[in-house]
């Protein structure tokens, strides 16, 4: 068990940062617990009077942690401030925003609760320095997926224009509550009668595409430029990490023998216990593309891959250059496969006051910029081989 709480899952960001006396961007540096930084910022946005776009970050993080960021504000004032669970404290200037580029990764303190043997993570623990562990992007890149009404982006490349927009305002995220999911259940069951949907809608953003719908029912294209950017890209970023993560599933199935595999919310997670030289020095050098018009492979191998997925899927490269919302673009960066933790170190076993009777132990170590501690522990979680 991690996250028990806000001190179980501490992550720092570590980013390289051309301080200034003056300059036209301020570096704050924010640290929260509860919120994740698309909620909080949106919080500071309307606290200060200030507009979103004045906002920058480099990377975003989970709510379920104690969590510290850069982040720049477009304006020399001095806006430090303190609030529930977060802190916003001024560090300089800056003449450009924060992005991700800027970030080196992150380093992570973790205490793993409710063991009973911790004999197994040791084991586990020693493994991962040698061969690493299997870079997927995590559950949490996935909350906007619903399995069963599948992806958003998936639906734009096919030119589904009206299942793109079921998907958008139907889905239920992990996070939705139980009234929340009956209600997009119910936008589910009576999708296209406009005027009944436009009765259930919450909020101005659905009454606005229900509306338009109702007026217009033939124009879906038209509706979903109503859903803004950030939306938009945020559910491309989580298609292009589901087709990332398949590639690599296939890929440790054809490297790995009796590869191990952990549940999760969009295709399973494969590990290892051991890798062969010659897999480690492959896999560990390894970079996959995320999925783009234009796309640079390693290899005639991971190529091969790519198109028997984008086959099973009917897609082509040329499906990624949608012209549907021409804000948002899909765009390629290289990923490594296989992730050795820097500096991970165990500081220590004791007892778990949360669970009496059991015991807790606490870790650290340093993960790349985009690379999950959560997936770590995952791996580090993996049942022995048997024998």
């Amino acid at each position: 068990m991690i996250k028990a709480t806000p001190e179980d899952f501490v992550v720092e960001e570590r980013a390289t940062l051309a301080l200034q006396p003056k300059g036209q961007y301020r570096v704050y540096l924010l640290k929260k617990s509860h919120w994740n930084t698309l909620d909080l910022i949106h919080h500071l946005s309307r606290s200060l009077g200030l507009p979103p776009s004045r906002f920058s970050y480099g990377g975003k993080k989970d709510k379920h942690g104690l969590t510290s960021q850069f982040i720049t504000i477009r304006n020399s004032q001095d806006l430090s401030t303190e609030g529930k669970d977060f802190s916003l404290e001024s560090w300089g200037f800056m003449d450009r925003p924060m992005g991700p580029d800027l970030i080196q990764g992150n380093a992570f303190t973790v205490t793993i609760r409710d063991l009973v043997d911790i004999g197994p993570l040791e084991r586990n623990f020693k493994e991962v320095k040698k061969t690493g562990f299997a870079n997927f992007f995590d559950d949490q890149r996935f909350r906007s997926y619903d399995p069963e009404c599948g992806f958003f982006a998936e639906k734009v490349l096919k030119r589904h224009w009206n299942g793109a927009l079921q998907v958008y305002l139907t889905s239920a995220g992990p996070d939705d509550s139980q009234s929340e999911r009956e209600r997009k259940a119910a936008l589910f069951k009576n999708w296209k009668d406009w005027p009944l949907l436009l009765t259930l809608a919450s909020g101005p953003l659905e009454k606005g595409i229900f509306g338009l719908l109702n007026s217009h029912p033939d124009d879906s294209g038209r509706a979903l430029h109503r859903i803004p950017g950030e939306e938009v890209s945020m559910r491309y970023a989580a298609y292009q990490s589901h087709l990332w993560n398949e590639l690599l599933r296939r890929l440790i199935k054809l490297k790995v023998s009796n590869p191990k595999e952990v549940p999760s919310r969009e295709g399973g997670y494969l590990f290892w216990h051991d890798l062969s030289p010659e897999v480690l020095v492959y896999v560990g050098s390894l970079k996959i593309p995320t999925a783009a018009p234009k796309m640079d492979f390693a290899d005639d191998l991971t190529r091969s891959l790519f198109e028997d997925i984008q086959k099973e899927k009917s897609l082509t490269l040329g499906s990624f250059r949608t012209k549907a919302l021409r804000k948002v673009y899909f765009r390629s960066f290289q990923r490594k496969a296989l992730i050795i933790p820097e500096d991970l170190q165990a500081l220590g076993v004791g007892n778990d006051e949360l669970h009496l009777g059991k015991k807790k132990w606490t870790i650290s170590f340093v993960l790349p910029r985009g690379s999950y501690g959560t997936m770590l522990i995952k791996r580090l979680a993996l049942k022995p081989d048997k024998g």
